[in-house]
């Protein structure tokens, strides 16, 4: 049976998929899973569904996983996500047996769906809340939470111009387990109920390891080095206009570093080619994925563009400097956790909202250097490179204060206790 909400879906997500499928590419692959054909669940185990929309998503998801796995054994479990990147995560952390693309939110999909993976508990991270998915998930008596919950300054008002619809989505949540105070406050002014929502922290100061294992940052290290050592500056997640400002602040700086390399890594994997012609306006490029051959050859071109998914904590963690990406452009930043997590001095842009806590966590300890825009980053990158041991005191400072917020996977999977006594 069709709803309003389809009809009123139909105008608006078809030619949005249709664009994207057919001129970037974006959502062509799992086009028959996004339908709601996803992998049909056998046996009558309780099961758990964790949806992650993106890689960001995905990587925050993985304490959360593994603590819920540890406790409930005798659960199956599965893992969804909406793009390529945040596949290649969840199959790596659930297997790709278990993992698939969540339904377009259009009704009948959404049955389809559910009917085939029968969850016991969906849990949703971030804030991945589509109507008809909750209200299904609701008549089905199925409990529905969101991990990580946040909400933007800019979602809160977007949100509030349909209070009504604001307040009947929130309200269909069993349980909001919120980043931060700010962020509970949002949900519970957006018509959360209030006993329904727990402050948690973030899952992703999680994924920060105990102890780093050497190893892969050496692997990456001794790929880029070769025959001739050099510094190496990591540019990861950049949007456009960022690419620019990032081989401009290398090209400046080559004047007195003339080994400096650049690992630039785009956001997302459709601009990687874009991103390699713009390079090659600068410099010899190689992409990761020819650079063992151009290392056995002994030429190793000073660019390098990552075009290769998964690998950039182990760039970070082989980088004398690394600059975040998303947060000179105003999209609120990406994941500067992960970085200054490995003890890496790490220099962003201002726009931090997605970021705000880690953000102020880490200024609070003089943990991250920020510029106001493009202009400064030469100027803040020649600062670390002239005092590396400031610049690897910077890092140290960070990954302390970072390790310390650690515990909140082991805080949500006990909130989450009640509703897994079926």
């Amino acid at each position: 049976m069709l709803t309003p909400l389809d009809a009123l879906y139909a105008p608006l997500l078809g030619p949005h998929y249709a664009f994207h499928r057919w001129l970037t590419g974006r959502y062509g692959a799992g086009v028959r899973e996004k339908t709601g054909r996803t992998p049909s669940r056998i046996g009558d185990a309780p099961a758990l569904w964790l949806h992650a929309v993106s890689l960001g998503e995905a990587m925050a998801a993985a304490p959360l996983w593994r603590v819920f796995r540890g406790r409930h054994p005798e659960w199956d479990a599965w893992m969804s996500t909406t793009t390529l990147t945040g596949r290649g995560a969840a199959e790596s952390l659930a297997g790709s047996g278990k993992v698939f693309y969540f339904p377009i939110d259009f009704s009948w999909m959404v049955r389809r769906a559910l009917d085939r993976v029968r969850p016991s508990l969906i849990v949703l991270m971030e804030l991945e809340i589509w109507p008809q998915f909750l209200a299904e998930a609701a008549r089905r008596g199925i409990p529905v939470a969101v991990a990580a919950a946040r909400v933007t300054e800019r979602s809160e008002r977007r949100y509030a111009l349909v209070p009504g619809l604001a307040k009947r989505l929130f309200g269909r949540v069993s349980l909001w387990m919120a980043q931060s105070e700010a962020y509970a406050q949002r949900l519970i002014r957006l018509g959360a109920p209030p006993d329904r929502v727990a402050v948690t922290g973030s899952p992703k100061y999680d994924a920060i390891p105990g102890s780093i294992d050497p190893a892969p940052g050496r692997e990456r290290r001794a790929l880029v080095d070769g025959r001739s050592p050099a510094p190496l500056l990591v540019a990861g997640s950049t949007h456009p206009g960022e690419e620019e400002a990032v081989l401009g602040a290398w090209r400046a700086l080559r004047r007195d570093y003339p080994e400096l390399r650049l690992f630039l890594a785009p956001r997302h994997p459709e601009r990687f080619d874009a991103a390699l012609a713009l390079m090659r306006q600068y410099a010899p490029t190689v992409r990761r994925s020819a650079l063992a051959a151009a290392a056995g050859e002994g030429d190793i071109p000073p660019l390098i563009l990552g075009d290769t998914m998964g690998e950039l904590p182990s760039w970070y963690q082989a980088a004398d400097i690394a600059f975040v990406g998303g947060t000179l452009s105003p999209r609120g930043g990406q994941n500067i956790i992960e970085p200054c997590g490995l003890g890496v001095p790490t220099v962003c842009g201002p726009s931090l909202f997605n970021f705000a806590e880690a953000g102020e966590v880490l200024r609070a300890v003089d943990g991250l250097r920020v510029v106001s825009d493009a202009s400064g980053l030469p100027a803040a990158l020649d600062a670390m490179l002239r005092s590396p041991e400031q610049a690897r005191a910077m890092g140290l400072r960070a990954r302390s204060a970072l390790l310390a917020k650690r515990g909140s996977a082991e805080r949500m999977v006990e909130l989450l206790e009640p509703y897994t006594r079926i």
